[in-house]
This record gives C-alpha cells, structure tokens and sequence, in this order.
C-alpha cells in the first residue's frame, strides 16, 4: 500500500529514495547572522530521518540589505556562513535525505521595519495591500545586483553540499512581483512584455547553470494562480494559463523541476488554507502544469493523510509530493506511512497556529509552536524523554487534548497511567470544535489519542466522572488534572437565567434551528464559527453581538478573512460596539459603547459565547487530601488547543525528577530564612555584547514592577575602567536585560561582578553610590590581538563567560541599534534601573528589610573606539553563586570592543517596592549562595 510514495525518483541528476518532499516552511530557529542554529539542525534533521526523501529548508536570504523576510532567517550572503550551512546538509544527507535549498528576496512582502526603516523594494512602486509597506521600484542596476546575488547565492549552496536549489518566484514574493502583470508596471527590460517579466528569473537560470556544476538540481516554485478576483482585483494577473505558461518558459530556460504553488499575501489565504479547505484541492491548477510540461512536478495541496497524494501519483497529476504543516506535526510522518501505521499519524488540522505564532514570536526571537505536537521546533531542547525507571502510577482526569497528551507523555515515560473522561468519547472541547462546517479535521485529534493511548497502556475509562474519593481510591503517585473550564455566564444582567438562554456546548449539541431567531453574543472565533453552525442549521436569522470593535480580535487574519466571507454568504449580521444589558423573552437590549444609546434585538434564542472560567475545584479537594495535582489547559487559563497540549506534554515530563538545588536570581523563601556624588570612569576598555534569550527566562527573574521588553535582549558588558575618579583602576563586568518600567525602557541590572586593585571601593561608589548590588573577587581577562577579541569571566573557580569574537562587523545589524549606534566622537545616554533596600538592626539583633525603592542611574558614553565585533564563540554559564547561564543564549546579535568613559549624571528614585517582594529577586546580585551553608546569618 501507498507504493507510489515510496518509489525512488531522480531531478535532474539527483536520485531520491522515495517522492516525500518537506516543503520549505519558516521557523524562527536561524541565528540573527543567517546560519542555522543547533536547534534548526536538530529539527530538520529528525523530518529526513522521519523519513523525507527530499528537504528543501525554509527561505534563504540572498540580499542583507533590501531582502530580509524574517528577523531568525538562513541566508547566503556571505562566504562565513557556509560552514554552518555545510553542517545543516550534512545532517539531513546523514539519513539518506537530499536537499536543496530555497533562494528567496521578499521584494515588497516584508515590513519596512526589517529593512531599518527604510522602503521595501520591489519590481513597480506598488505596495503590498496586507503589509502596506512604503515601497520603491528597484533600478535597471539594482536588478541586475540581485540576479549576481541568486547565482552567488547558488554557488555557495553548492558549496555547502547541498544538492540544488530553488528559486521562490511564488506567494508574491520578488520573482513573482517581476512575473506578474498586476505587480510588474516597468518600462525596462525587466518589465513589459511576458518575456521581459520573466527575464530576472531567466537570467538567474542562466547565470546558475555557467557557475554550478551540471549535476547541481536547479527549479523553481511557481504560484501558477494569484486568485486576485477573490478580492476584487479587476487588473490583469498571473491566471492558470499564464502559470502554465511561465512554467513552460522556466523548462525551457533550464530548470530541473517545477514546484507548483498558488497565491500571494493578498491572497495569502490560497497559499496557507486555513481549515476549511479540502485536502487536494489544488488538484487542476496542479494538473494544468503537469500536462504542459515535462520535468518532474512537486504540489503540495493541503494533503494529510497519504491517499491523497498516493492518488495524485498514481494518475500522474504530480511526481513528487510536497508536504509542509504536516511535517511540523509528525516528524515521522513518512516512515509511519511507510511501515503501515498511518493510523499512529500526528495529522495537521489547519488550525494555522503555527503561523499566528511564527508572527506573534517574531519580535521575541522564539520558534513557531504547533498545536498538535508540543516538540515541534523544541526538539534539541527537550531532548529525549528522560525515563521514570519506578513506574509511578498518574491518573489523569480529563480526556481533552491537555490530559490526552500528558497521559501520552507519561506513558511514553514508563509510569502506569489511568485517565478518567466523564464523557463517551475522548476529545474534550475538541468535539464541539469540530461540528461547526467545515472542521472536520478537528477530529484528527482524538482519533490520534484514541489510537495511540491503548496501545501505550493507558487505562482509558470513559463514562467516568471523577471525584476525589474515586480518585483517592486509586491510589496515585501524582494526578494531571485537564478539567478544562464551565462556560462564564454573568449573573449581574438581568434575565440571563431564562429559559432561552443557553451557552456554546448546547448550542453546538443542537441539530436543528429551522426558523428561530438566534443571537450570539461574544464575537470571538468560537461565537462566530457557533454562528455559522446555527445559520447552516436552518435559522431564520443569525445576529452576532459584542462589545469589541472588530470580530475576533488577536484571532489569525486568514481564520477570519475565510470565516467572515461565510458568514457573510449566510447573512449573518454583526453588531459589534454594543454591550449586553438585560435578557427578554423576546430578545435581548444592548448598550452602544460609544454613546451609551439603547437599542433591542430581537430574538428566540440567545447564545452565551464569553469564554469559560477554569475548573479547579477538583484540583484543590485533592490538594487538601495531600495529592501532588499539576493543572493543564483550561483548567490552568481559558484558551485553545496549542497552550492545552504543550501543558500537558510538560507537566508529565517533568513529575518524579530529581531536582537539585536550581542555581538563579530568584532565590527561595527557604533559603532566604538562613540570611540578614556622580562618578566619572575615564579610560574604559573592553566588551560590550548583545544576544537574544528565551523570554521566559526574563519574566521569570525580572522583579515586578518591572516588565520585559518586546524583544527579549540580554546585554553583558566586561571592561577594564582604567581611570576611575573614585579608586583605583578595577575591572567591572554587567549582565543585564532590556526591561520597561511604565512607559521608560531602561536596562535592569542582574549582576555587576568587581575585580582588581580599586574593586573594594568600587562597590560604595561608582554607578550608584553603593545601592547596587556588586560582588568582589572576579578573574577577568581581556585580550585584544588585532581583529581578534578574547575575553573570560570567572569568579570563585567558576568560568562564568567565554567569548571570542573577530572585530569587523556584527553577528546582526540589529546590534547596532540595541547599543544606540555608538560611534568614535559621539556620545551617548542610558538608563539603568536597580532596586534599593535599607536593613536596619533589631534591637533583638538581626535584620528587616525596608525602605524598598526601584531607582534609575542616569549615565553618559563619550566613544573615544567602537569595533564591531563577530561572536564566534560565546559561553555562559552558571555557578552556585552567579547564576550567568539562567539566561540561555538562543542567537547572538554581536558584540564590540569600545574605548570610553563612562560618566554618572545623576540617579532618581522611581517607585516605592515592597522589599520583601523583589529581596528573592537581588539576592543573587548581592550575596553568595554558599554563605547560607557557612555563615548563620547574615
């Protein structure tokens, strides 16, 4: 069975074991300089050992200048970074996989931020109505640089050992802004006729096939359809016969292999289906191609399941089969095909989380999530699930996709598992989900858990509603409780316990609306999707209302774009600014926001969609009786299906480890109970450096009222202050993150580490005056040899931070702006924010803490030297005392090597703080852990 999937096939001259292609799909894993990450290594390398016969990874910057397309994107700019891309081929080659890579320029499909402010380039000055970026045509010469670009671009990847690469003239990116009418207005030879539109991407061809060798696979993918018409577009575009017929020109110009694809940002919804969308679809747009040309064809087509293109194969429709979502959902989606166990398949349902939080982790600098398989672009951190070799018993109450998956987890981890589901089938809220038209793939997700919990032993027990002398009786070692939540039903408006008022779950339970009048109050996606579910059951009229300014507000744009234009076919009306008042046997009375005017609809029935409030009163009994119980999902926070799985996969992971004594800024209330004028700094030498960390990392140091921002940067700074105007020369190491206090940003100090001859005093004086906190006896070591910059931090016998950079340029452009675009003969100002506290004696003796206040050092840099640095190698790591490794380096923005001094203009208190709420926070800064262990009390 699916024999044709898993015939070896040949493009151009490069033999493939099988015809599973991982089409290329943005991540967020490549370092700030375009390499990839160990992180990226690791998760594409687990899809060819899964079982890819070919992966193309995601897109490739070519330009630095006008064609970045994401903030952590691979590129092939510069000759650096083909040994970490060499390593990236390698990976995948080491499983039997090939790989080519995809050559991308955004043109005008990217933010003006991306590009320093500056406009977005493109074939005409016409901007891209879904980013509305202030956008200019390119020149004849700038052209001409970028098509040197692709064919250098190519040249490196070859390089690298890839085995060919291919051209992204789809989804409206640049190739494609020159290909299409609708985006191509030029007057030169790159614009006009179909030949010279089509002449950027020719010449590519060209230029590549004179520099690589023959062997080298060359291709390109094409969006053979714009579907401009779905949003009134009545200019000429790229039709199917003008798709067919670029094609054509591409094997006739050179390539290897066409890869078949639709659509653009304007039509983004044809490019990245949302769930509604029918596996195979794509079916004659890919056909057309198929039968003009001779080369073989990869398609993707929203497939999920093999069938599909196990079918699409057998007739001839596609050579290769391309898949792209369904491999972040099961990284061995082709060998379980292959070995008989599509029923085992983690199956993609098109929910798009992973592009709503590719979007919404972009300024964060964190990978995408899927919201079927909480590993996905976390593989390298997780690492292999780490054995319970006791075999504890969990129970786990609730059958939604929270407790389904930690069951899994924990089953997969050797303990005993009983899960208890109050319902007859598994799914939780995912079998509502999944009955409003169209979400049929909902259901791949209790027909996952279904499958997979019974034969990992899970002792499944529906019918079942637990309490806490039924789980008591059990006897478990640790509960997981995914009770999920009750529908939010407030009983301040009057009338909103009548008989014809009813929330979500009934409404989706009903079979039949012929004739009522229905009002949905709540437009968030589930009021909506519940309103389309009782207008495609016959009601007479369906009326939505909220007090939100728009529908679903935060919701996926390509979710709600293919939603509305339903709701709009079933004349389903919204009334959006008004808020509920009070409940009528004939409808309901409504309060506009904006002026507070009254007004009445009219209705028989009235459906409560306000969200859910968590069910913890399980949970808490079964604390009172001694039970360790973690809360997952909604029982934890009302949300959807990805927060719901990633909890329950962690909280099974992590129950029966060993935990040691965690080394970090927050220190324990336990271990806690063991204890008690402006400065100049002339002539300073040495390292400043930037990196990106997990934000978690920073929300879970940083002291209220302290908020982290956008962007989850930690500085580190390691200098030698050789004319201090206070003491003698001393050297003076900062770990610090970018934070936000109201509206100011500033940089929160974590750790200010002292050494040498003037370090004592340096502590009373300098920065602060002695309010921040700062530890003596430090090793530091600076050593500059020309273009290279070593440095080391250690202290008490512990390195704490190794760093060798090539001075020169940054790691990312961006590390420029984080240092405020320091230059020799410019000055610059900073704000640093730290925590004071007074510890006045008892009379009894001892200490108290009071007097708590966040303050602000107001400070000048006068640059005398600013070398860009390249950070080749950086280390941080921890010891019981400095925890400088709490803070994980996920990419590295740069560094420098600056000569300056460094002048205190002032400091001001902020805000009153509780002292004892931030102290756990600042003991790590002041004080050394082992001093619990060998002093009494401080």
């Amino acid at each position: 069975m699916y024999d044709k999937l898993f015939e070896p096939g040949r493009i151009g001259s490069v033999e493939l074991r099988n015809r599973l292609v991982m089409e290329p799909m943005g991540v967020g894993l490549a370092n700030l300089d375009g390499t990839p990450t160990e992180e990226m290594i690791r998760y594409y390398e687990l899809r060819a050992a899964g079982g890819a016969g070919l992966v193309i990874p995601e897109i490739c910057r070519i330009d630095d200048e006008t064609g970045v397309g994401e903030l952590r994107q691979i590129s092939v700019t510069r000759d650096r970074n083909v040994p970490q891309l060499a390593r990236l081929a390698e990976a995948i080659h080491r499983h039997g996989s090939k790989t080519f890579l995809q050559l991308h320029h955004p043109g005008r499909e990217t933010p003006n931020v991306l590009l320093g402010g500056k406009p977005v380039v493109s074939a005409s000055a016409i901007p891209c109505k879904k980013t509305q970026a202030e956008t200019r045509a390119l020149s004849t010469e700038e052209v001409q640089h970028i098509v040197q670009e692709f064919i250098e671009g190519a040249v490196r990847a070859e390089r690298a050992g890839f085995d060919g690469v291919e051209l992204h003239c789809a989804h409206g990116y640049l190739l494609q802004q020159f290909l299409s009418p609708y985006t191509n207005k030029r007057t030169d030879q790159y614009g006009g006729s179909f030949e010279n539109r089509l002449r950027i991407v020719t010449e590519i061809i060209a230029g590549i096939r004179e520099r690589c060798s023959a062997g080298f696979a060359l291709g390109c993918r094409v969006s053979v359809e714009e579907f401009l018409d779905k949003t009134g577009v009545t200019e000429d575009y790229i039709h199917t016969a003008d798709g067919v017929k670029i094609c054509m020109a591409f094997e006739k110009a050179g390539v290897d292999f066409i890869d078949v694809s639709v659509g653009l940002y304007e039509t983004g919804i044809t490019c990245v289906e949302p769930v509604s969308y029918p596996e195979g679809w794509r079916h004659d747009i890919i056909r057309a191609v198929k039968e003009h040309v001779s080369v073989p064809v990869i398609a993707v087509s929203a497939y999920r399941g093999p069938d599909v293109p196990e079918a699409f194969l057998e007739e001839g429709t596609i050579d290769f089969a391309g898949l792209g979502r369904a491999w972040l959902a099961d990284p061995e989606w082709g060998n379980k095909v292959q070995q008989g166990r599509v029923s085992e398949l983690r199956k993609c349902i098109s929910c798009l989380r992973c592009f709503e939080s590719l979007e919404q982790n972009a300024e964060k600098c964190m990978p995408l999530e899927c919201a079927v398989n909480p590993e996905c672009a976390h593989e390298l951190r997780y690492g292999e699930l780490p054995i319970d070799v006791d075999h504890h018993h969990v129970v786990v109450i609730g059958g939604g996709p929270g407790g389904c998956q930690a069951a899994e987890t924990a089953a997969r981890r050797g303990c005993k598992v009983t899960l208890l589901e109050k319902g007859d089938r598994l799914g939780g809220q995912v079998l509502l989900a999944e009955r409003p038209p169209r979400k049929e793939k909902m259901d791949f997700v209790p027909q996952y858990y279904e499958t997979m919990l019974p034969k990992l032993g899970v002792d499944v027990r529906l019918g079942v509603e637990a309490t806490v002398e039924s789980v008591m009786a059990l006897g478990p070692d640790a509960v997981i409780c995914a009770t999920g939540g009750d529908p939010l039903v407030p009983g301040s408006i009057p009338g909103i316990g009548g008989k014809n008022v009813i929330c979500v779950p009934d409404a989706l339970s009903r079979e039949s609306y012929e004739d009522k009048r229905v009002v949905v109050v709540g437009a968030g996606m589930t009021g909506l999707e519940t309103a389309e579910y009782i207008a495609d059951k016959g009601a007479a009229s369906v009326t939505v209302v909220d007090m939100v300014a728009t529908p679903a507000p935060g919701t996926n744009q390509t979710n709600l774009v293919d939603l509305m234009g339903r709701l709009r076919a079933q004349q389903v009306e919204l009334k959006l600014g008004e808020k509920l008042v009070e409940v009528g046997s004939d409808g309901i009375a409504v309060e506009s926001v904006a002026d507070g005017g009254r007004s009445k609809v009219e209705a028989d029935l009235v459906v409560l969609s306000l969200g859910n409030r968590p069910a913890k009163e399980l949970a808490e009994g079964l604390r009172k009786r001694g039970v360790g119980v973690c809360l997952v999902g909604s029982a934890v926070r009302d949300g959807n299906i990805a927060p719901a799985t990633r909890g329950g996969y962690e909280a099974a992971r992590g129950l029966f480890l060993a935990r040691s004594a965690r080394s970090s800024f927050c220190m324990d209330s336990a271990d806690l109970q063991k204890f008690g004028a402006p400065s100049v700094m002339s002539d300073q030498r040495g390292l400043y450096l930037a990196y990106t960390t997990d934000p978690s990392a920073i929300e879970r140091i940083l002291p209220a009222p302290l908020k982290p921002f956008s962007m989850p940067v930690v500085t580190l700074s390691v200098n030698h202050i050789l004319r201090p105007s206070f003491t003698d020369d001393y050297y003076e190491a900062i770990l610090g993150v970018y934070c936000y206090l109201g509206d100011q940003l500033g940089q929160y100090t974590m750790s200010l580490l002292l050494g040498g001859n003037g370090a004592e005093m340096a502590t009373q004086l300098g920065r602060d005056n002695g309010s921040m906190p700062k530890k003596l006896g430090t090793q530091f070591s600076i050593r500059k040899e020309g273009s290279a910059l070593c440095v080391d931090l250690a202290r008490r016998g512990h390195r704490l931070v190794h760093v060798e950079a090539d001075l020169g340029e940054y790691n990312s452009p961006l590390c420029h702006l984080i240092f405020q675009s320091p230059a020799a003969g410019k000055s610059t100002k900073g704000c640093g924010f730290y925590y004071h506290f007074d510890r006045p004696a008892l009379p009894q003796g001892g200490a108290q803490l009071t007097g708590g206040a966040i303050n602000a050092a107001l400070v000048q840099y006068d640059y005398h030297k600013w070398e860009p640095g390249y950070v080749t190698s950086l280390k941080m790591e921890s010891s019981p005392d400095d925890p400088w490794g709490e803070l994980p380096v996920l990419s590295v923005l740069g560094c420098a090597y600056s000569e300056l001094d460094l002048t205190v203009l002032g400091e001001k208190k902020l805000a009153d703080v509780d002292a004892g709420e931030f102290f756990p926070y600042v003991f790590a800064g002041w004080y050394d852990r082992t001093t619990l262990g060998e002093v009494g009390r401080v």
